[in-house]
């Protein structure tokens, strides 16, 4: 039931407020939630993925194509595009690669809100770093990783933002594994960004490989479509246009 502490709040004219309205079918009246109710409890969906409030503004419609001399920012908007159309027969996750400024987590949370938004997924946001923290802090006996864990394990699209930063523990690569291991199985589909290409270009440059493990890039190759956004810093770009318009 739709329940509203406002006395003053308009009154749903279908279901009357219950979240509930009777439809004819086929001769018989049965019980079918009103679209009120499911907007309701698709607004509470987005309150309960854990989007930073940075990025909550980001959708597809916002996304800019900044640089006309980069391809790859048109198409990795198509192909976020194309998932979110296709959900839940898309097939595989995403794997958004590229340096710092790309756009990387704009199309990343703006999937996740459209599909919150427009199909009532269950979606939950992740900042690897701050996963990594929460779990070193249950060394200590306060909790449980498990418990940390779960939520995203269940999620139906899950957001894994910045995959590879921060050097960790084989014993938190493990409990990484476990998370990625088990959306595969379950067939859950993700969605991860992160600064790091499969290829050093230069001496001594680390891979995705090298910062998450040959078995948890094993798993991205079977899970997940790679998009590789190689445009510049948008945000250094930005200011730079805003540096010359404030320039006499």
């Amino acid at each position: 039931m739709v329940m509203t502490t406002d006395a003053s709040a308009a009154v749903c004219p279908h279901c009357g407020g219950t979240g509930w309205r009777l439809v004819d079918e086929d001769g018989t009246q049965v019980a079918r939630r009103c679209e009120c109710a499911e907007s309701t409890r698709r607004e509470q969906l987005l309150e309960q993925a854990g989007i930073p409030e940075r990025y909550r503004h980001c959708t597809l419609d916002s996304f800019e194509l900044w640089n006309a001399e980069d391809p790859t920012l048109g198409r990795a908007k198509r192909a976020v595009e194309e998932f979110v159309d296709l959900y839940p027969e898309s097939g595989k996750g995403l794997l958004l690669m590229g340096a710092v400024g790309t756009g990387k987590t704009h199309l990343a949370v703006a999937a996740l809100n459209a599909l919150i938004a427009d199909k009532g997924v269950r979606g939950r946001f992740a900042d690897f770093t701050t996963l990594v923290l929460e779990i070193q802090m249950t060394f200590d006996g306060s909790g449980s990783s498990r418990d940390i864990l779960r939520p995203l394990i269940a999620a139906d699209v899950l957001v894994l933002d910045e995959l590879g930063a921060g050097k960790v523990t084989p014993w938190v690569m493990d409990l990484l594994y476990y998370l990625v291991n088990s959306r595969y199985v379950h067939n859950r589909l993700t969605i991860f960004t992160t600064n790091y290409s499969d290829f050093a270009h230069t001496a001594g440059q680390e891979t995705l490989t090298d910062r998450v493990s040959a078995r948890i890039r094993s798993r991205l190759f079977e899970n997940c479509r790679r998009l590789e956004l190689r445009g510049g810093d948008y945000r250094r770009f930005r200011l730079a246009e805003a540096s010359e318009r404030s320039t006499p």
